[in-house]
Parts: C-alpha cells; structure tokens; sequence
C-alpha cells in the first residue's frame, strides 16, 4: 500500500520505499528518527489538530485560516524540503480525492520558517508520476540496488541495506 512515508522514501532513495512498501521498519533508536519525533510532539501547541489519520496517511498538522483548510508537515530541517514536498502533496491529493481542498506547509520549528506549497497541475503531474513509479517498485520481486547517497548515514535502514557490502 502507498502511504505518505513511502512517498517521501521515494524522493530520497528508491531502494528504502521498496522496503517501506513491505512494511519494513526503520532501526526506531536512530537519532534522526528520534528527533523528528520530539519535533513533532513539541511543535505547534494549539495550532490545530494533530496526527490526523487517513487511509495511507498520518497528517502531521491541520487547521483553518480565513476558512481555509492547511495541511502542515513538519521537519527537521530544510534539508528535506524535496521529501517534505512530495509527502505534503500526496496528502494534498488524498484530500482532494476526498473532496477537500487544502494548502499545504512545510512548517520548519527549529528553522522557524513555513514554507507554503501549491497543489497545482504542475504539483499534480508531479505526485501522479512518483505515484506509478511506487506502483512499479510493489510489483518489484528484488529491491533496487544500494546506491550510496548522502542521506545513507543518516538512514534508520543504513544496516540493512550496507550489511555486508564492501
């Protein structure tokens, strides 16, 4: 099943959303995940709902401005603008096929920045294509190939993939 985590895989390595479309799990201890998750529960107090659930998706932030529904994901860093992206879009796209129409932000606490993102036809075409490239990667029997990127030190897979690599 595609979800928003396997969305923001993809954007970052092929070879983790293979193993998050199985529903393998991350190494939990890993600081970065960590992290993230004091993040989450520490940020934005009283700014709306929290962890709203949906099928294939946990929002991390939602609320009304001048009756408008905005969608927030909240990050760590910058760093991870391009997955935030992709993520905040695919919940924008579940919500539309739900009959909801909604803003996004990706809401940097440590940053203290908001970043507002555009659910357009351009962003559409965008989540449409991941969308069959997640579909290809189910079908998949093998993961792809490690490939060593700079988010691999960082990654809560890092063991799985590079156990006994050279």
């Amino acid at each position: 099943m595609i979800t928003g985590y396997s969305v923001l895989a993809y954007s970052i390595c092929p070879r983790e959303a293979w193993f998050v479309l199985r529903r393998f799990t991350p190494e939990q201890d890993n600081p970065y995940i960590e992290l993230g998750r004091f993040l989450h529960k520490n940020s934005y107090e009283g700014k709306g709902e929290k962890e709203i659930k949906l099928p294939g998706a946990v929002i991390d932030l939602i609320w009304n401005d001048n009756k408008c529904t905005i969608v927030g994901e909240i990050k760590k860093s910058s760093k991870s603008f391009k997955g935030a992206k992709i993520q905040l879009l695919y919940y924008l796209k579940l919500l539309e096929d739900m009959g909801v129409q909604a803003k996004g932000e990706i809401l940097l606490p440590k940053e203290k920045k908001r970043i507002p993102i555009v659910f357009d036809e351009e962003a559409k075409k965008e989540i449409q294509d991941i969308l069959l490239k997640l579909n290809e990667l189910i079908e998949s029997p093998v993961p792809p190939p490690p490939k060593w990127i700079g988010m691999c030190s960082k990654c809560g897979f890092a063991e799985l993939c590079w156990a006994g690599e050279e």
